[in-house]
């Protein structure tokens, strides 16, 4: 591998606490095998491990009220400057859990360039047929990947119309996918939905209650309701939503999650 690589997350405020970033840290180092920085922009860095690269979260120039709702602080990943140019950038929301090797991800931003993000999941009856024949949703912004320098215009035309750019888009993920340069998906199954792929809907979950990771997949993506953190306790408890939920921990996210949380 000829470019250099980092492996960059986001963590700004108190949503989530530095042990995120931390077990995020120590898996992509188990599951990565090519030589790596790993990164957090971050504007809290109280309790990040020595093995995170702490970069300070640039300015963001739209009202923080609107961070939480339009998440537009992940722009700061496009910004001139931030990294190297020419340099492998692999994006990863902190709440994921990895379940095989990232090398195919390293390899394919390397390969092809342009920008990839996950292609947003349908609703359970679409599985029945192509993912070609289903609707295109956009993008979903947990697993992104690029080279550095090829779309600082993403920050810049926010920067230049945050207002703006709030009101058309609403969210950081659809202005992504829409303004990218060279934009196309990851390949289909490398990134599962936990809440739409691992949790059957009510009432298949109350027959079927034991959690499965995916069979293919290199990611599972935690967007929305449960947190990683929500199912490792040991007992009996209700997780998820009213719709798709299951009781006690999950095994594999639990054991995923102890031994990441240790020093090594």
């Amino acid at each position: 591998m000829d470019r250099p690589i980092s492996v960059v997350c986001l963590k700004w405020g108190t949503p989530y606490p530095p042990e995120y970033v931390n077990v995020l840290q120590r898996a992509v180092r188990d599951h990565l095998s090519y030589p790596h920085r790993f990164v957090c922009i971050t504007d809290v860095a109280d309790g990040l491990s020595p093995d995170v690269e702490v970069v300070e979260l640039p300015e963001i120039p739209i009202a923080r009220a609107k961070w939480a709702t339009g998440y537009w602080p992940k722009l700061a990943v496009f910004k001139k400057g931030m990294f190297a140019e020419n340099e492998i950038i692999l994006y990863l929301d902190v709440d994921i859990v990895i379940v095989d090797s990232l090398d195919p991800l390293i390899d394919l931003i390397d390969k092809e360039k342009g920008l990839r993000i996950i292609r947003e999941w349908n609703p359970d009856i679409w599985r029945m047929v192509p993912v070609q024949m289903r609707p295109d949703r956009g993008g979903n912004g947990s697993v992104i990947g690029f080279i550095a320098g090829e779309q600082t215009h993403l920050f810049d035309d926010f920067a230049a119309a945050p207002e703006e750019t709030n009101s058309t888009y609403g969210l950081d993920q659809v202005y992504i996918t829409r303004e990218a340069k060279n934009r196309r998906y990851w390949p289909e199954g490398w990134n599962a939905s936990f809440r739409r792929m691992c949790v059957p809907h009510w009432p298949l979950n109350l027959v079927f209650q034991d959690i499965h990771k995916p069979a293919e997949g290199k990611i599972v993506v935690f967007h929305g309701i449960p947190n990683p953190t929500d199912l490792i306790e040991d007992g009996e408890y209700r997780w998820g939503t009213k719709w798709r939920y299951g009781f006690g921990p999950v095994p594999w996210v639990q054991e995923y999650w102890n031994r990441h949380s240790r020093a090594s």
